[in-house]
């Protein structure tokens, strides 16, 4: 029997060692080109090491494709972060922002609250389970992983959550080009460019034939069999707990799915209402008619999947949205940033940037073209001439006008400009910008056009049209 037990021990020691090691060199890593969860946190640790994160925001796929961090950043004038993995619920969420408060101070933490559901993590299964070990395995402290994995899985799949090599040694027999690039590079997700956790996945929006669907099919998605589980209840009460002890304001945030894809959302949200409103903690719905009536179909995937998400569009809407509510509901509790140099140098010219801020006198790309423009009845705040790969965007920029706040939207903005392109002569002539939906807020609306180069000398007059003349 001692000999047997020694043998066994041997054995045991032998197998992992050679599972430490295989996990220690990477041999049987997933391939981590696109993995934007690794990638996420990476990047949380390198912005956190020189910049602090003034808005967290935490949840799964309906918030990194539902949010852009950039532009909510540039409207807020602060520093804000995406820390959201795929197929993920609020358990998860909580021990991510658990992890983030290590590194940084949060003025105001945003949950998303697709993640507050009936899924109980002790079992998951299939890809659920798949997500969840992604998540867990991209997160960094290893106390909080520690702390985390009795709570996040079974004693059974604890061993696969801390090891690559015994969740993906199948590549032995199905991957091994994997094995073969692991072994000879470090797959290292290194992020170059200011990234702020969003994954942009959806560019084009809802067609005619998916419209059809919805009219012969109804909605794919039913309020009805909204439910919560007890854990999910627990983990919304650690993270209101969490705040308050870290003095952090919470928002709730519920991101929107076109409103033919959901059927019966009053029951969906009075369930879950039953479940936040003991907070009393403001909630932005983005369900409700009042916000949903002005997404558009081009604000959303293409799918009639259960899980339908944003597309870039809705993602812009949806983020000034964002950003109009947590200045009503906290004034003053976020620092303002754009008189800081360095986050102007951290943000110029990213995702937002020249629709929230003017560009610098020194650049000879990006120019202020005029200020204080008047118009008809309203007063143009500045036009500017932005260079976009290589052509050019004229953005005015309107500071809004309540007389006008409810109809802007069925207006163009004509102005008459003197240009010239390449070596020919300045000419007069009217260039007519839209109204842009996407990019304007409550404090200002954006009219944009594209042009290709051309060299502008002058704003000759300006003026709101409505669309109906716009042929005239």
């Amino acid at each position: 029997m001692r000999k047997f037990l020694l043998k066994l021990f041997v054995f045991t020691c032998i197998i992992i060692s050679v599972i430490l090691y295989c996990d220690s060199e990477g041999i049987f890593d997933p391939d981590k080109k696109n993995d934007h969860t690794i990638k996420k946190w990476n990047a949380f640790y390198d912005f956190t090491e020189w910049n602090n994160v003034d808005v967290i925001l935490v949840g799964n796929s309906h918030l990194y494709t539902g949010i852009n961090p950039k532009t909510l950043s540039n409207y807020l004038g602060v520093n804000s972060f995406i820390l959201a993995s795929p197929g993920t619920n609020i358990a998860d969420s909580y021990y991510c922002l658990v992890e983030a408060l290590k590194k940084t101070k949060p003025s105001i933490v945003v949950v998303e609250t697709y993640g507050i559901n009936q899924v109980d993590n002790h079992e998951l299964k299939g890809g659920a389970l798949s997500d969840q070990f992604k998540s867990f395995s991209a997160r960094k402290d290893f106390w909080i992983k520690i702390k985390s994995s009795p709570e996040l899985f079974t004693i059974g799949n604890i061993p696969y959550a801390w090891s690559n090599t015994l969740r993906n040694h199948r590549f032995l027999f199905t991957n091994k080009e994997q094995i073969k690039k692991n072994k000879k590079e470090d797959d290292e997700v290194i992020q170059k460019k200011l990234y702020l956790g969003r994954y942009a996945r959806f560019k084009t929006g809802i067609t005619d034939s998916l419209l059809n669907i919805y009219k012969t099919k109804g909605a794919p998605v039913d309020g009805k069999k909204y439910q919560l589980s007890d854990q999910n209840k627990t983990y919304v009460k650690k993270i209101v707990e969490l705040c308050e002890e870290e003095n952090i304001k919470l928002v709730f945030l519920t991101l929107p799915m076109y409103q033919e894809h959901v059927s019966n959302y009053k029951i969906w949200r009075e369930r879950l209402n039953n479940e936040l409103s003991q907070y009393k903690l403001p909630w932005i719905d983005l369900q409700l008619p009042e916000y949903n009536d002005q997404f558009t179909v081009h604000c959303f995937e293409n799918t009639y999947n259960t899980n339908q998400h944003m597309t870039y569009n809705g993602s812009l809407l949806a983020s000034y949205m964002l950003g109009d509510f947590i200045n009503k509901q906290y004034p003053n509790v976020l620092p303002s940033r754009k008189g800081d140099q360095n986050w102007k140098n951290l943000f110029y010219g990213e995702e937002g940037y020249f629709d929230n801020n003017s560009p610098r006198q020194t650049d000879n790309e990006n120019i202020v073209l005029a200020k204080n423009v008047q118009a008809s009845n309203i007063t143009i705040e500045e036009i500017d001439f932005i260079k976009v790969i290589n052509n050019y965007l004229v953005v005015a920029k309107i500071p809004i006008n309540p007389t006008l706040a409810n109809e802007i939207k069925n207006y163009i903005l004509r102005i008459s400009i003197n240009f010239s392109e390449g070596n020919n002569p300045p000419i007069n002539s009217n260039l007519d910008l839209p109204y842009d939906q996407y990019s304007s807020s409550e404090k200002r609306v954006l009219f944009k056009q594209g042009v290709k180069p051309i060299k502008i000398h002058q704003i000759n007059y300006a003026q709101l049209v409505p669309k109906t003349t716009i042929n005239q």
